[in-house]
């Protein structure tokens, strides 16, 4: 018997044992889009109450056409491996809720904002599940002398992006809140299945550890080859052989150094009305990021900006919130809310041979000043509805010139809250941030668009349909749609 077949008999054995014990578990059968492949799955998730806490496991098995096992989510053959392997079997571990004195989440992140959200707005880890599957953490503390907040986007990238922010008590009145966030490697959104250090871009064989370059995979025929003609000088042979016509594999994982950045922000606020269901508070941010981006106009390196928010205010109105504040980036090489729900998407690039991360990509903003607005609100339990906009406008690269235009942003979201007939839930979102105008849909990394439907079934099963589409450039610089789609049947026992 297969260790695949093994491990599957005892998962659903483990799984059937925890459903005995008055815990639930939810399951799907289905199919997915991963790496563009259609594959069948089959997925089984126990959710094990434990005091305050909440266990949800992901036992998930893809299956394609011939009968193979997507092996990412089975990879026992080494360290690393195993530890990544058992890391993406927690669905969430959860502690308390988020408006409790101590919270914690392990998992998938949905949405993850700091303080008002000068810096991290709406990040999420999951934006390209199931295709990568990060498991993160997001905390916060709250305790009469301060309270503190933060997030980890992925365990097993060792803490490559972590955040935090700390808020003091009211100062005079006035609550003061720091901010600090960093990336250590921005290379670490590299895709690399197989863990050989070749991203999956540049290797030949990105399922094989073992293989990254068809040239090599032929080495030793032709050192015997070699060695039949030239046998007095072998030692010359790795010269020979890379001068041969064949498809080398020219990238140097060696040459790829780290490639940290980070930020800082403060903000302090003022609330005007604090009453149940009517509040209005008054606030200012400022952030600075700590890097270094290209300038598109001669190719020098310069400093990461600034960003300002001099006047922002926030207010509730029974189920619905707003916010409108005024933005000024005084020198450029900024953007607002710069780790946002796209940002595993946008991390790092490779465009022809160049990789590229986000923040060298900062230099084609100039100076800007405008606003942004935000409205969320809760219809009558019902719907739930989303929108937030950012007008400016200034200094932008536009390909040959710093030019005068606008920098625009817009994102929306529709929800089901309550199911109406067969309709269970029903999500429809748009976003594109950082464009000229975000409603000629002109499609670029910061875009994403979907729907998720759930038709009630009866007895408990429910038909799951999502669809979801972002960008990423391809090896000739030009945009490529990355769609995710999902088929499924959910159910609960």
């Amino acid at each position: 018997m297969s260790k695949s077949a093994i491990i599957f008999i005892y998962t659903c054995f483990t799984t059937v044992l925890l459903a005995q014990a008055e815990r639930s578990v939810q399951g799907a059968f289905g199919a997915v889009t991963i790496d563009g492949k259609i594959w069948n799955q089959i997925a089984l998730r126990p959710i094990i109450p434990i005091w305050k806490f909440g266990v949800a496991l992901d036992l998930v098995f893809y299956i394609d056409a011939d009968g193979n096992i997507h092996k990412d989510e089975w990879d026992f053959s080494d360290g690393e491996a195993i530890k990544n392997t058992l890391i993406d079997k927690i669905y969430y571990i959860r502690f308390g809720f988020p408006n409790d004195p101590l919270y914690f989440k392990v998992g998938s992140l949905d949405y993850v904002k700091l303080g008002y959200g000068i810096l991290v707005n709406g990040y999420s880890n999951a934006i390209e599940y199931p295709q990568v599957r990060k498991v993160g953490l997001d905390f916060s503390v709250k305790r009469d002398l301060f309270s503190v907040q933060g997030f980890v986007n992925d365990f097993k990238e060792n803490l490559g992006l972590t955040g935090f922010r700390v808020q003091t008590p009211a100062l005079a009145g006035i609550p003061i809140g720091v901010s600090a966030v960093m990336d250590r490697n921005q290379y670490l959104g590299l895709k690399d299945r197989d863990g050989d250090k070749y991203p999956d871009f540049f290797d030949h064989f990105p399922d094989d550890e073992d293989k990254y370059s068809n040239a090599m995979d032929n080495y030793e025929e032709w050192e015997q080859i070699y060695l039949e003609f030239e046998g007095s000088n072998p030692d010359s042979f790795d010269v020979w052989f890379n001068t041969l016509p064949l498809d080398h594999n020219t990238f140097n994982p060696a040459e790829i150094k780290d490639d940290p950045m980070s930020a800082i922000s403060i903000d302090i606020g003022y609330p005007i009305i604090t009453e149940q269901n009517l509040s209005v508070a008054i606030y200012a941010q400022f952030a600075k990021m700590i890097g270094e981006t290209i300038n598109p106009s001669d190719t020098t390196v310069s400093s990461l900006g600034s960003g300002i928010i001099p006047v922002g205010v926030a207010a509730k109105f029974g189920p619905a919130h707003f916010n409108l504040e005024y933005r000024i980036i005084p020198k450029g090489n900024f953007e607002f809310g710069y780790w946002n729900q796209t940002y595993e998407v946008e991390r790092v690039s490779i465009e022809g041979d160049l990789i590229k991360t986000k923040e060298s990509k900062l230099g084609r903003f100039g100076k800007q000043k405008g606003i942004f607005a935000n409205f969320s609100m809760d219809v009558f339990g019902l719907l739930g509805f989303h929108m937030a906009y950012q007008n400016l406008r200034g200094d932008i690269w536009d390909g040959n010139i710093f030019s005068n235009q606008a920098n625009q942003s817009f994102q929306s979201e529709l929800s089901l809250k309550k199911s109406i007939s067969k309709i269970k839930t029903a999500k429809l979102f748009y976003q594109q941030l950082n464009v000229p105008n975000p409603f000629e849909f002109e499609f670029s990394e910061s875009t994403v668009m979907g729907y998720k439907v759930g038709l009630e079934l009866g007895s408990g099963m429910v038909l799951n349909y999502t669809y979801q589409r972002t960008f990423r450039r391809n090896s000739d610089g030009e945009l490529e749609p990355v769609n995710l789609t999902g088929i499924e049947t959910s159910f609960t026992f």
